[in-house]
């Protein structure tokens, strides 16, 4: 992951390395359908009666917004030729469909909540997470959730043009917030609905009768990681 220097509560990034997509499944697991000692903590403990401690932290949140010109994220467009839709426009990171396009976000800090803002193409939208836990001991799960019927749209360019501005009656934004366990890596997939439409000028070398224009655009993203205290808020650092 990379380093940071801290100037005030702006992060300036030094260096990165290469990132790939948040894996899912575990890679500590020998053979199929069996479970490692951490995927058996819970029937573990339970058998055990072993205490649990409550533990408090404190929430820092890190604000990224389109386009996500930042060495902690990868952004992949997905299929730009031919054109298909997705691109970087005035409304945010228009992605392709799950799973050609995705945003990657890594940090040195727990990462326990992710907050996407964004518009769908054709609502209701819909915005996917896979996260790659510290602690790999979701057997059945994985870190995979997904928020649906998230309601607003960016107004198609053909339209904004004919003078349909935000003030129309499904222009809005969309919010999908989702909590999580300790997360190093999250990647953040979308899209909208299969609606088909007469395609505009840029798709219409694809030569078909109609255009599928089922996106999810991606304006903000805010990720919350975990900072230890001890309870009462005194910081350990």
């Amino acid at each position: 992951m990379p380093d940071t220097k801290r100037t005030n509560t702006k992060r300036t990034f030094v260096n990165t390395t290469p990132i790939e997509r948040a894996r899912f499944t575990n890679p500590g697991r020998e053979k199929p359908g069996q479970m490692t000692d951490a995927e058996r903590e819970v029937t573990r403990m339970a058998l055990s009666g072993e205490p649990q401690t409550v533990e408090a932290f404190t929430p820092v949140i890190y604000e990224y917004w389109a386009p996500f010109n930042y060495q902690n994220i990868k952004v992949e467009l997905g299929r730009v030729e031919p054109y298909m839709g997705a691109e970087f426009n005035p409304d945010g990171v228009e992605l392709d469909q799950p799973s050609y396009g995705a945003i990657t976000i890594v940090e040195k800090e727990p990462i326990v909540e992710v907050t996407v803002i964004g518009s769908a193409c054709v609502p209701p939208g819909f915005v996917l997470l896979q996260a790659e836990p510290l602690e790999w001991k979701y057997p059945r799960t994985g870190v995979k959730m997904k928020i649906d019927n998230l309601w607003g749209q960016h107004i198609r360019i053909s339209q904004w043009r004919l003078g349909i501005d935000e003030g129309w009656r499904d222009a809005g934004l969309s919010c999908a917030d989702f909590h999580l366990p300790e997360s190093s890596k999250v990647t953040i997939m979308g899209a909208s609905q299969m609606d088909v439409c007469l395609p505009d000028t840029k798709v219409e070398r694809l030569e078909v009768p109609g255009y599928n224009d089922g996106h999810y655009c991606f304006r903000l993203i805010r990720v919350t990681v975990k900072r230890s205290c001890r309870l009462g808020g005194e910081s350990k650092d």
